[in-house]
């Protein structure tokens, strides 16, 4: 089962999210704040993670930056949540820190993340390239 690591402080948006990945076959887990979300994700290595630009105490690109730091994270995917309003200079320099894609949270529907999602991990790690079982 993929594990996706989701850090974002709209506790709805977590919730949401969360029911929905798990519904699709991933292990989700959500922490709040920028800290929180790199303590977590060093100690449990995620294969892909949902990050929101505006987390509490700590921006999206000061942890995405961070996470660059820690060797076993490095290639790991990291989605932007970010809002149709965010300038280009900040999702640029996101994205020249490693961002892998970007999603915006104020128009995608869960529907759209999830086929994001999919399209991203690698097929032994996609719940939607297994194939179903048949009963014979």
């Amino acid at each position: 089962m993929p594990k996706i690591l989701l850090m974002t402080h709209d506790d709805l948006l977590a919730r949401a999210y969360r029911a929905r990945f798990t519904r699709a076959g991933f292990e989700v887990d959500h922490r709040a704040t920028g800290h929180d979300g790199l303590m977590r994700a060093r100690q449990w290595t995620p294969d892909l993670m949902i990050l929101d630009l505006t987390l509490p105490g700590m921006h999206g690109l000061d942890v995405l930056k961070s996470l660059r730091d820690v060797p076993w994270l490095v290639k790991v995917h990291v989605v932007l949540l970010i809002e149709r309003a965010l300038d280009r200079e900040t999702l640029n320099e996101c994205l020249l820190w490693g961002a892998g894609s970007y999603l915006e949270k104020d128009v995608c529907s869960l529907e759209d993340v999830v086929a994001h999602l999919q399209t991203i991990l690698p097929p032994a790690a996609n719940p939607s390239s297994v194939p179903a079982e048949h009963p014979q």
